[in-house]
């Protein structure tokens, strides 16, 4: 072989290990340089003697040293080979024929081989190589070590014949079981087992190990010390050239894994016993709202069978879901969306349910689920039954009368007191009302320094009692808070004794809603008692639970007497009937109150005309009754019935009056040539002419004249209504330039005279204005307030500030009055519309109008 064909042998043999050094202490220059240049495949360090530090050599994979030179380099050789452990650090000594025998007697000591030189090239490269072929796998197996040394699992290695005695452990093994490896190597590691070792793992181990299979088992061992670990436990068998000739095993602490384990078990074999158990109704949906598990609590208030629930939506068609107002529900009203998208919690949602004409109240708390990957795979909903707590719920609420039928329950706090300590401790809640940290403490005079000066003393005594006789104390007193605010609170204390100490504990419940509510309750009172007005309640079945002296003073008996009276043995059959057709209106949702007149008998024997104005009472979104507040209308009628008369009569006369000047006016005016004659008799045709227009004005708006009839006040669409007077005020006046600005559709609750009244708008803008008046009408829905405004604007000589003034005080009188009944009709449609009117001055002049009605 050539020389070159050597050199390349050796450097595909050296494969990827360029970085390998080979240090050359080599007295000779001239041998120096041939074994570099034989061996510049490799980095080649020379090392000379004379150096200042002989003892230290360079890091290097090779050393190859010569007879001359090895005596001084001999110790830092031995010393590099012990640091080095299990690493093989090659050493190459060559030798002469002279050096031989010496040689011969250094084999046992640093050098591990001998190559006598000269040698041929390729001798050489042969030697290097083999001897770093050696340390590279010495590297490589004290890398495999120091890996399963360091790895966090347990490591170990047995024999595959005789009782499989170890052979290696490594420290995690030696941490994990607490045995030192010198404990344990040449034994079987069957000393790990103990009574509570699985006979059924160990069997399976040993078939593995008989078969020279792997196997995989959990098992408990026992550590030195005697405590027990689970051990997850693998072993694999080792080949070579197709012999069994050792197992590796791989151990692994699992006792926390293990115990974990067990406790989920165990909780949830709790879980599901709490499922079925609970008192609650529990019900698990999926993501498209199914009923997916149901508990027999569940099963119970739904009315249903677990065969008819499961699988079932919640909003079934078995069973109607209603709203707390009785209303249906539909599914998008229910909470499980709204729980399962947001992520939250919803606490509290009641509704009602109906199986088979039973309804039920629940109250339902839902949570969302979420799957291992932490997404929402539906909910878990709590169900419980509050039927009868409504029922009691209502029956106190019927107690609280017309204003005020639920009490709000005030927030409380606890204190208690240390009598050794000396120390007054407050939960959170009182803390809060009083405005402190809740960790903070006080000392007793502290604490009674937080009650209002002027009732300090008076909490102060009560504790005393409370101290000296152990009994129980209640107080009502002002409480001042950290922001100087004064809350009214009931202070309760009772004694509670304690192995080493007298302990006081009690409450403090802020009653300061409560005692303004009765307060307010008071004032109604008094109110609902001095009113000249019949004021009563009655039940859902029309019987009377609540009437006012009023009403009793009407009827000439006591107040108590009438309690659970029915109203049609007091007022009559006929009142009872017109209370019954009002509630189906209130019921049906058309007004929120209606009003009746009927004909009752006072305690004078003698009939009287009221109206009665009625409102609906609810409890838990159920009809409860009614409120009924009487106003006697006897006089008024009679006055209204008698004006009514004298205005037919007056039209009627006016009319045939008139009628009869306006022809005399024309026979005048037929007769003479009389120039002042006939003047008179114009001014007399023209008068009489005024007056027919507004005795015809009153009878078009005679229904305006009413302000209580309010069944004529309907729903319109006043754009198209103004829209009908422009178009009839164009045609009429041609001359004139009327406008129009109004959306397609706006509706408002009208007078049905409200055309009319615009119509009489445009009129009297033409009769003033002229006939080339510019007249400007609009409609518009007024911004942030339930009104629709109706506007109209012309440029005529403007309204007299009297008759203006006149018509916005509602009233008249001999200096301030007007010319004419139109504007006051207008005005009078308005009102009965419960809308409002407006009259300003145009800019650079006329007059601008404003009509303000309800929306509809």
């Amino acid at each position: 072989m050539s020389e070159d064909a050597s050199r390349n042998g050796a450097r595909s043999a050296r494969g990827a290990s360029d970085e390998e050094r080979i240090l050359l202490a080599v007295r000779g220059a001239r041998d120096r340089e041939l074994l570099a240049g034989l061996l510049d495949a490799y980095e080649v360090v020379v090392w000379e003697r004379g150096h200042e530090d002989e003892a230290q050599l360079p890091e290097f994979d090779l050393c190859i040293v010569d007879m001359p030179t090895y005596s001084t380099v001999a110790d830092a050789l031995d010393e590099r080979k012990a640091d080095a452990g299990d690493r093989f650090v090659p050493v190459l000594l060559t030798v002469t024929q002279d050096e031989q025998r010496v040689a011969a007697r250094r084999l046992d000591d640093v050098p591990d081989d001998v190559l006598a030189v000269p040698a041929p090239s390729a001798v050489i490269r042969s030697r290097v190589e083999s001897l770093l072929q050696t340390r590279r796998q010495s590297l490589q197996l004290a890398l495999y070590r120091r890996a399963m040394d360091s790895a966090t699992v347990g490591i170990t290695i047995t024999e595959a014949g005789d009782d499989q005695p170890l052979t290696y452990v490594n420290d995690a093994f030696e941490e994990m079981t607490g045995y030192d490896s010198s404990e344990v190597i040449g034994r079987n590691c069957r000393f790990l087992q103990g009574d509570d070792t699985d006979p059924e793992a160990v069997e399976t181990l040993r078939e593995a190990v008989d078969a020279g299979e792997s196997a995989a088992v959990g098992l408990t061992n026992y550590r030195k010390d005697g405590t027990p670990f689970w051990n997850d436990l693998k072993i694999s068998p080792v080949y070579d050239d197709g012999e069994l000739t050792h197992f590796v095993g791989f151990q692994t602490d699992a006792t926390v894994r293990h115990a974990l384990r067990d406790q989920l078990v165990n909780e949830t074999q709790t879980l599901k016993q709490l499922f079925e158990t609970s008192p609650v109704g529990i019900v698990v949906l999926n993501e498209d709202e199914i009923i997916m598990r149901a508990n027999e609590s569940a099963q119970e208030i739904l009315g249903l069978g677990r065969s008819v629930v499961l699988g079932q939506p919640y909003d079934a068609p078995e069973w109607d879901l209603v709203d707390e107002r009785g209303e249906p529900l539909d599914r998008g009203g229910l909470p499980f969306e709204r729980a399962r998208e947001a992520g939250e919690t919803v606490k509290g949602f009641e509704h009602g349910i109906e199986v088979g004409g039973d309804r039920r109240w629940l109250v339902v708390n839902v949570a969302p689920l979420t799957g291992s990957s932490g997404e929402r795979i539906g909910v878990i909903a709590v169900i419980e039954d509050v039927t009868e707590l409504k029922r009691q719920q209502r029956d106190r609420e019927r107690l609280l009368d017309l204003f005020d039928q639920s009490q709000k329950i005030a927030s409380v706090g606890a204190w208690e007191f240390n009598a050794r300590t000396g120390e007054v401790l407050f939960t959170s809640g009182l803390a809060e009302l009083v405005g402190v940290d809740p960790r903070e403490t006080f000392d007793l005079e502290e604490a009674f320094s937080f009650y209002h000066p002027e009732d300090e003393p008076e909490v102060r005594a009560a504790f005393e009692r409370l101290v000296a006789t152990g009994e129980e104390q209640s107080v009502e007193c002002r409480l001042e808070t950290m922001d100087s605010e004064t809350r009214w609170v009931n202070v309760r204390g009772v004694a509670a004794r304690e192995t080493d100490a007298a302990v006081y504990r009690g409450t403090v419940q802020d009653i300061t809603e409560r005692k303004a509510r009765s307060e307010e309750l008071v004032r109604y009172e008094r109110i609902v008692e001095t009113t000249a007005d019949p004021i009563y309640t009655l039940d859902d079945n029309l019987r009377f639970v609540l009437a006012n002296s009023a009403t009793a003073d009407l009827l000439d008996c006591d107040p108590g007497e009438l309690t659970g009276e029915h109203v049609s043995a007091v007022f009559g059959e006929r009142h009872a009937q017109e209370l019954l057709e009002a509630i189906a209106s209130l019921l049906s949702g058309d007004s929120a109150e209606e009003t009746i007149e009927t004909v009752v008998v006072d305690r004078g024997g003698a009939e009287r005309q009221f109206q009665t104005t009625i409102a609906a009472k609810s409890s838990g979104g159920e009809f409860d009754g009614i409120v009924c507040v009487g106003r006697d209308v006897t006089e008024l009628r009679e006055r209204e019935r008698r004006l009514s008369v004298l205005d037919r009569v007056i039209r009627h006369n006016l009319r045939n009056k008139m009628n009869i000047a306006q022809a005399h006016a024309a026979m005048l005016l037929e007769a003479t040539d009389d120039a002042d004659v006939r003047e008179s008799a114009a001014a007399i045709e023209r008068a009489a002419d005024e007056l027919l227009s507004i005795a015809e004005t009153a009878r078009k708006f005679s229904s305006a004249l009413d302000p209580d009839v309010t069944e004529r006040v309907q729903p319109q669409n006043v754009a198209d209504r103004v829209r009908s007077v422009v178009e009839g005020a164009q045609f009429s006046y041609p001359g004139a330039t009327i406008t129009v600005d109004a959306p397609e559709n706006v509706r408002a609750l009208a007078h049905a005279t409200f055309e009319l009244a615009v119509n009489e708008l445009v009129d009297n803008a033409v009769a003033y204005g002229g006939d080339d008046v510019e007249i400007e009408l609009s409609v518009a829905e007024a911004d942030g307030a339930e009104q629709v405004t109706v506007r109209i604007a012309d440029n005529g000589p403007g309204l007299p500030a009297l008759e203006r003034e006149s018509l916005m005080s509602g009233r008249e009188s001999p200096l301030r009055h007007t010319n004419g009944l139109g504007l006051w009709f207008v005005r009078w449609t308005v009102t009965n519309s419960n809308g409002t009117m407006e009259i300003r001055d145009n800019e650079p002049s006329g007059t601008i109008i404003e009509l303000r009605l309800p929306k509809a």
